[in-house]
């Protein structure tokens, strides 16, 4: 059940970044300046998976008060949102108790492998590939799936804060969207899948996985379908639906993509990832990235979720 914003419990909040957040929307209105980023906390990973990452150069990571000070820096400079991904962040848990707080509104993208953690003013979103047999399979990690389920009830046990799920649909797992749908909104433990279609990338060994035009068009008549079924539990708007569609998407070019010119990305040893955080060995002609939707088709419809971090402690 989606809770309540607290104005009281978000206040003192507020009041603490206040000049951050200040400075920072005021720069990207008058300056068109970017306040968010991603940084990959950790340049690990345990699973197995063919995705964007692995495709990217390996590099030695920061020491902890690195990363410390880098985020302190990106506070000082306005920055407002921060996306911590890898890798899988996890990996550093220690650093994630350190860095969360800085920057005033966090969203951790994690596999679920390990137990999640309250971290002040971060939403977790954890990875799901389809259902249990073909999650595993994806992600090369037998049993997976079911240590996710058992992190997340515990996890909501604990009041950790709001928790997504994302979803990347490709030639294997597209076809289970609904069933996933319709599983995670009865389980009552997320507030909602967020969904991306599978972006090819030079040197992921992701052949296998790369959709067609065809599947991408049903994927797109099929979100639509479900959308006013899921309503919000769909984390997507119609117009984000639209610009998974191939039509859309062989236009796209770091020169008009907003991910790539609002957000900077940064990998473990705080070098920019460019042109965003899948490379330039992404083909943009056939983004599905769900964070290049929400910039340019409307955003999440989870009008509160900024609000309720500022209310974890």
């Amino acid at each position: 059940m989606r809770q309540i914003f607290n104005p009281l419990l978000a206040a003192p909040f507020f009041a603490k970044n206040s000049l951050v957040l200040a400075k920072g929307f005021g720069q990207k209105v008058f300056e068109k300046k970017p306040m968010a980023f991603s940084f990959n906390v950790s340049e690990h990973c345990p699973n197995n998976c063919k995705c964007y990452w692995r495709a990217q150069p390996t590099v030695e990571e920061w020491p902890e008060e690195k990363v410390i000070e880098f985020f302190k820096q990106k506070r000082k400079d306005g920055f407002v949102q921060v996306t911590l991904v890898g890798g899988e962040p996890y990996c550093r848990p220690q650093l994630l108790e350190k860095i969360c707080g800085i920057i005033p509104f966090a969203w951790l993208v994690t596999s679920g492998t390990v137990p999640l953690r309250k971290l002040k003013s971060t939403l977790h979103v954890i990875s799901m590939d389809g259902l249990r047999e073909t999650h595993d399979k994806l992600r090369g990690n037998k049993g997976l799936y079911d240590r996710i389920e058992k992190n997340i009830k515990a996890a909501k046990e604990k009041d950790i804060g709001p928790i997504y799920l994302h979803t990347t649909l490709n030639h294997v797992n597209h076809k289970e969207i609904g069933e996933m749908l319709e599983l995670w909104r009865e389980s009552g433990l997320v507030e909602g899948i967020m969904i991306s279609t599978m972006t090819p990338t030079k040197d992921a060994h992701d052949e296998p996985l790369r959709l067609s035009r065809e599947e991408r068009i049903w994927i797109v008549e099929e979100l639509h379908r479900l959308k006013p079924i899921y309503g919000n539990f769909m984390a997507m708007t119609d117009n984000m639906i639209d610009r998974l569609h191939p039509d859309h998407t062989k236009d796209l070019t770091p020169e008009n993509c907003k991910f790539a010119l609002d957000i900077e990305s940064y990998n473990g040893a705080g070098g920019r990832i460019s042109p965003c955080v899948l490379s330039g060995k992404a083909d943009c002609t056939q983004c599905g990235c769900v964070v290049t939707n929400m910039a340019t088709g409307g955003g999440v419809e989870t009008t509160d979720y900024f609000t309720r971090l500022a209310s974890i402690k």
